[in-house]
């Protein structure tokens, strides 16, 4: 494996702090957060939200019964109409 570079832009104040503490691999740790933090966003992005999706359904159920496509609205108002509804 090649390591690639990135830059990180830091305050003065945050930098003097980790030259305090330098006895830690900076590098290492930002790597490793780094990691972890991709890793929770894969298992969040594999993940199907059977409640979010239950409500979708009932909401379209809800829309198409409501015979609001009976009429001489366009879509873009119909779905406005909708999403100001549910605020």
């Amino acid at each position: 494996m090649t390591d690639s570079i990135i830059s990180l832009r830091i305050d003065k104040k945050t930098l003097n702090r980790m030259r305090m503490n330098d006895e830690i691999n900076w590098s290492a740790f930002l790597r490793k957060c780094l990691n972890q933090k991709l890793e929770k966003m894969k298992e969040t992005e594999n993940s199907f939200d059977t409640e979010k999706a239950r409500k979708a359904l009932d909401d379209a159920n809800k829309i198409r019964k409501s015979g609001v496509f009976k009429g001489e609205r366009t879509g873009v108002e119909i779905i406005r109409e909708w999403r100001e509804k549910r605020r």
